[in-house]
């Protein structure tokens, strides 16, 4: 059974897959998905999450402003767009499709202590140790390595590596990573607001409101609701892991994977026979041109420092401390 789940991981959005499962396959685990939740529909996002580990099993050890931390306390686990993410200091509410879950989502985050940063600073930073799966776990991969994804994004943003503008970094095993994050602030003068947003390349806070139609804007959350428009416009539905809760969409199911299989090929633009695609085939692979940067605010830039992690120093085994 575990092998069957596996297939949901196809609504992840990672490039360069192929399909599991035939059309009949997947009607009748849909089928059996249904009586198990009692003839009602079933939530791929939250069946997601519950088969992902706990933060607690990956981000075992902390140290906040120089103070030991509960790792457990601190992570929120949430599906995202590529895979299930252990969050920290995020701060948007819960994409999941039923209210109750919402609400306890919501009531977790809430929950969660609030860290703000003042100064890239050793003294104003935290460290976190980070434990590795064994071989023998079922976990699903898409990378050929096996190192720890990190993706640093604004905590209002949903966390989506398709659309980040930020980046990611990959930790290796047995190493100490440094990301310093470097706030640029800026502002724009009055007269610039008269220009038309096409001739800037920028939005002001209302224009990019009235585009989205949400309180919230940003270049990310742009990007974000161009791709799940295009999932609509060619599957009629979006794929769980990328819906949000303030998008009245409905959620694509087991029989709309091929569907989704077909949208990543034209998205993504691997198909060789392109020439060959019809016009309408055409509507999934927008470029988002619409999508601009906010005209004031601030901007982050991302370095990293690594070195690698000595088990033993002068033949001393670390024993106490955060590297114990």
């Amino acid at each position: 059974m575990a092998d069957r789940l596996l297939v949901l991981a196809q609504f992840y959005l990672n490039p360069l897959e192929t399909e599991r499962w035939n059309t009949s396959e997947l009607g009748r685990l849909h089928r059996l998905l249904f009586s198990y939740y009692r003839d009602s529909e079933y939530s791929v996002r939250d069946i997601l999450r519950d088969l992902s580990p706990d933060c607690g099993e990956l981000v075992i050890r902390g140290i906040v402003f120089g103070a030991p931390v509960n790792t457990s306390r601190l992570f929120l686990k949430r599906p995202t767009s590529s895979n299930v993410c252990c969050i920290f200091n995020y701060r948007r509410a819960s994409y999941s499709r039923f209210a109750t879950k919402r609400a306890e989502d919501d009531d977790e985050m809430r929950a969660v202590p609030k860290v703000v940063f003042e100064s890239n600073s050793i003294l104003n930073s935290v460290q976190f140790v980070l434990q590795g799966t064994p071989e023998e776990d079922m976990t699903n991969t898409f990378n050929t390595n096996n190192a720890f994804q990190l993706t640093i994004f604004p905590q209002e943003d949903y966390a989506t590596l398709q659309s980040t503008t930020l980046g990611e970094v990959l930790v290796d095993h047995n190493t100490i990573v440094e990301i310093p994050i470097q706030p640029m602030f800026f502002t724009s003068a009055k007269e610039v607001h008269g220009v038309p947003p096409h001739i800037r390349r920028c939005y002001y806070p209302e224009e990019g409101s009235r585009l989205l139609n949400q309180t919230y804007y940003s270049l990310d959350e742009c990007l974000l609701v161009c791709r799940i428009k295009s999932m609509v416009d060619h599957c009629g539905c979006v794929s769980p892991p990328m819906g949000g809760s303030s998008l009245d969409v409905a959620f694509c199911m087991l029989p709309d994977l091929p569907c989704l299989m077909r949208w990543k090929t034209i998205w993504y633009g691997y198909n060789e026979f392109s020439f060959l695609q019809s016009k309408d085939e055409h509507l999934a692979q927008r470029q988002c041109e619409q999508c601009l940067p906010t005209c004031n605010g601030v901007s982050m830039s991302i370095t990293t420092n690594v070195a690698p992690l000595r088990r033993t120093y002068n033949n001393t085994v670390y024993f106490t401390g955060l590297l114990d």
